[in-house]
């Protein structure tokens, strides 16, 4: 192959973004529709470059980095993502590629480089290994068999939501909910709980613009957004993401206010979607947790979850 070359990414290229972060890594399809929208419409106040890598005239990968505002980011850390089709997979290219991507984002003002890499993919491993890149955290992955499952989780869910509903907790969708500030009142709630997600670098709290807008994505029915109300102060949630293209179904996010853990929510919103899913026709569900999660990698496994390949979030420091 010739000498690659780097070209900024137009929004005309999303699609092709999607499609090459699929053929780099296929146990983990993107949906073009989805990351389209993600480009179209940024987090307020973060910055971001995108690259497509060309080889012999053609495009072989894609690579970014993405951070939030620095007056937010103490450690100005920047996330730092290499995409490269497995059919050019290659040690070289990709300690090339990634070296790449990392000056771009030193360039725009990152202190601290940040990037992910599945368990199962030796060579991205190896080449931010040499690097200098040094794993810090740790994703685990889990994937649900709703064939297998469907039966048991479907009754569990009916025991679930007549439980609680005893206690006084209502379980419903977010399409049923009428509040006219649910959304708010679930961003108050999501980015209290998002907090409690075991992190090493600050997590930013999402503005209700962004919220309201990534709630109303494709992937995300509000038929099939599942909430736990108390006094119609919404205290649990959970919901899967419905990929519109391709792709597996994931859960996005569950969480529960700290004031009425210990009741089962979590478990109990989770329950509904899963139930919800195998009733549409759902052959499988994943979900991922940080390793040291213990709540909800306990709730996986007792729901029937199997692990799959992880993700490992890998740190470099570009300044002292």
């Amino acid at each position: 192959m010739s000498a690659v070359r780097y070209r900024p990414a137009t929004l005309a290229d999303a699609e092709l973004a999607a499609d090459m972060m699929t053929a780099a890594y296929p146990a983990m399809p993107q949906d073009p529709v989805i990351m389209r929208l993600r480009w179209e419409s940024p987090r307020k106040g973060f910055a971001h470059g995108r690259f497509i890598a060309e080889g012999d005239g053609a495009p072989i990968g894609y690579l970014g980095w993405i951070h939030g505002p620095w007056d937010k980011l103490p450690d100005r850390h920047c996330e730092v993502e290499v995409w490269l089709e497995q059919r050019h997979l290659d040690r070289g290219l990709l300690v090339a590629m990634f070296a790449w991507i990392g000056e771009q984002a030193i360039a725009d003002g990152a202190r601290l480089l940040m990037s992910y890499c599945a368990e199962d993919e030796p060579e991205m491993l190896d080449s931010l290994a040499a690097l200098g890149y040094r794993r810090e955290r740790i994703e685990r992955c889990w994937e649900l068999d709703l064939r297998k499952h469907g039966a048991r989780l479907v009754a569990d869910a009916k025991r679930a939501c007549d439980r609680q509903s005893g206690e006084g907790i209502e379980l419903t969708t977010l399409a049923r909910w009428s509040d006219p500030n649910g959304l708010r009142k679930l961003l108050e709630l999501s980015n209290l709980t998002a907090q409690d997600v075991p992190h090493t670098l600050p997590i930013i709290d999402e503005t209700y613009d962004d919220f309201a807008r990534r709630m109303e994505a494709p992937d995300r029915p509000h038929d099939r957004i599942w909430i736990a109300l108390h006094d119609n102060v919404p205290v649990s949630l959970s919901y899967l993401k419905f990929p519109p293209v391709r792709g597996t179904v994931w859960t996005s996010y569950t969480c529960t206010h700290p004031g009425f853990r210990g009741r089962g929510l979590a478990r109990a919103v989770k329950l509904q979607g899963l139930a919800q899913a195998v009733e549409l026709g759902v052959p499988v569900v994943c979900t991922d947790n940080d390793s040291e999660n213990a709540p909800m990698l306990h709730i996986n496994e007792q729901l029937g979850y199997v692990a799959r390949p992880g993700f490992v979030e890998h740190h470099k420091r570009v300044t002292k």
